[in-house]
């Protein structure tokens, strides 16, 4: 198969609009095309934050299964200039696997929708028992793998795909921050709930801060409550989460920091993204005094 080369970004990416673009930007260049191998390059590249290995997880996917490519890259770049690809089991490596692993990184993994018995025991095992995160009481463990279940559920009813979703996390130990994101590639926010909104619902910033405040596109059940529940918790304890679905990106004003906020929290992407990414924000400074 023939070989093209294509940049995975420039100087850093992170959880953030820019971040995202960068990762829409190599998707762009890499559905140009078809039958070949893509040699993923990382000259230019300084910083991925290791969370975001889900959305780009996401893409490469959707690109194996749409444009039939494949993918590669060296081994001794990954190394010198991302070697968190290795970290977190984003690129699987058969020696020197001790030398890989670091307890900073929440395992890259994916799930078809119909595998809630193992996204859950991924919550539970790998995530909310990760070393940096605290002791959880059972209560607040049990409701915080309610709350992402609950997201779990939507993708399996409502994405409208058979294509698997992808979770990673990352532990940052200077910002004593966890991140953790879940990107799936279904049909995103929008398409449910202007179906049965059409008169409040104009774009997917509108259906993103509809989902956001507890509302739910399940006629027969109470439901929609996850992410509504998951904001008020990360946003008590000094935390965020964001949203990117459509053209829209949803930032808490925890999670942008020194970044200036948008009416409503909303900014538009210059990039249509086929699915929905969420990213949570424990804040290890506040849940470990």
């Amino acid at each position: 198969m023939q070989t093209q080369e294509v940049y995975l970004g420039q100087d850093g990416i992170y959880t953030n609009s820019v971040g995202v673009k960068q990762l829409l930007d190599f998707y762009e260049d890499c559905k140009k095309f078809t039958d070949c191998v893509i040699h993923i390059k990382l000259d230019n590249l300084l910083w991925l934050d290791g969370n975001l290995c889900a959305l780009l997880g996401a893409l490469i996917f959707r690109l194996t299964q749409d444009n039939n490519l494949k993918f590669g890259i060296d081994a001794a770049e990954v190394t010198k200039k991302c070697s968190v690809l290795f970290h977190n089991d984003f690129l699987k490596i058969e020696q020197n696997v001790n030398l890989y692993k670091e307890s900073s990184s929440i395992p890259f993994k994916g799930f078809y929708p119909k595998q809630k018995d193992e996204f859950t025991d991924y919550l539970d095992n790998e995530l909310l028992s990760h070393k940096a995160m605290p002791k959880f009481s059972t209560e607040i463990k049990e409701k915080l793998i309610d709350d992402l279940i609950e997201i779990y559920g939507n993708i399996d009813k409502h994405a409208e795909t058979e294509f698997p979703f992808f979770v990673c996390g990352q532990h940052f130990p200077k910002q004593e921050i966890i991140r953790f994101t879940i990107c799936d590639l279904g049909v995103g926010f929008y398409k449910k709930i202007k179906h049965i909104k059409p008169d409040i619902i104009a774009n997917s910033g509108d259906a993103i801060l509809w989902a956001i405040d507890g509302n739910s596109t399940k006629p027969d059940a109470p439901g929609g409550k996850g992410l509504k529940n998951l904001h008020e918790y990360l946003s008590e304890n000094k935390g965020g989460i964001q949203i990117f679905s459509g053209d829209a990106n949803w930032c808490s004003k925890e999670m942008a920091q020194n970044i200036a906020m948008k009416p409503q929290g909303i900014s538009q992407l210059k990039k249509m993204f086929t699915g929905s990414s969420i990213s949570l924000e424990f804040n290890k400074k506040v849940l470990l005094s």
